[in-house]
């Protein structure tokens, strides 16, 4: 873009879009007016680009004039999708939409207090990519190290005392006892001294959504004093 062509953007067009896309192109999604206009002005700078290109002499008024359409169709400066599930097109063809997950759904008559979207995603189960990782580390700790090993992990997470694996494995319970000291021993040096603390630890989106719902209860408390 030459400085003449910058200059008719900074001076004549900018201005223009500034005053007239909040009051003419609807947000869409996680959109506000200040990203609108900024994608605008973008928008405005690639048309004078491609005019300026072919040669073509053209008046701020017209640039204006086609970026708002531009923008009230759904296309953006990156791209002009209408097939994609967080595009702006998309959305504005009624095909998919994106809603906060502070969005309410409903009313929780225990607690006084609306039920948000992201209650209704969140999940109480484990957090699947912890599961993953600890699975992880047990399998390497235990192909790294004594096979017996693997023995007692088994018995312990069937919940099981540590008789029935000396039972299964033909070893006097006495032995696995020492055996299981040992074993503490190595998982602690092979995970490190936190691996006990990291096991408990929330996962940090499980925290927030955690605090979230002890102020609502919080809240719901107050009222009924």
């Amino acid at each position: 873009m030459s400085p003449s062509a910058g200059d008719l953007l900074v001076e004549q067009i900018a201005p223009r879009l500034s005053t007239m896309i909040p009051k003419v192109v609807k947000p869409v999604g996680g959109e506000d007016a200040e990203e609108l206009i900024q994608d605008a002005i973008v928008t405005a700078a690639q048309m004078l680009h491609r005019v300026e290109e072919q040669g073509k002499s053209v008046t701020p008024g017209n640039i204006a004039y086609y970026v708002i359409l531009h923008m009230k169709s759904g296309r953006r400066s990156q791209g002009s999708s209408r097939v994609d599930t967080m595009a702006t097109g998309t959305q504005l063809d009624h095909k998919s939409s994106v809603l906060s997950f502070e969005e309410e759904v409903g009313w929780d008559p225990e607690l006084d207090a609306p039920i948000t979207l992201g209650d209704l995603l969140a999940s109480e189960h484990e957090d699947p990519s912890m599961v993953a990782a600890r699975n992880m580390d047990w399998e390497l700790f235990i192909r790294t190290h004594d096979y017996r090993y693997g023995i007692m992990v088994k018995g312990m997470v069937e919940g099981q005392s540590l008789k029935a694996p000396a039972e299964r494995s033909e070893h006097l319970y006495a032995s696995l006892y020492g055996l299981k000291e040992k074993m503490s021993e190595d998982v602690r040096e092979y995970l490190g001294d936190e691996a006990l603390a990291d096991s408990v630890k929330l996962p940090r989106w499980k925290a927030c959504i955690n605090r979230d719902r002890e102020k609502t209860a919080c809240r719901a408390d107050r009222r009924r004093l």
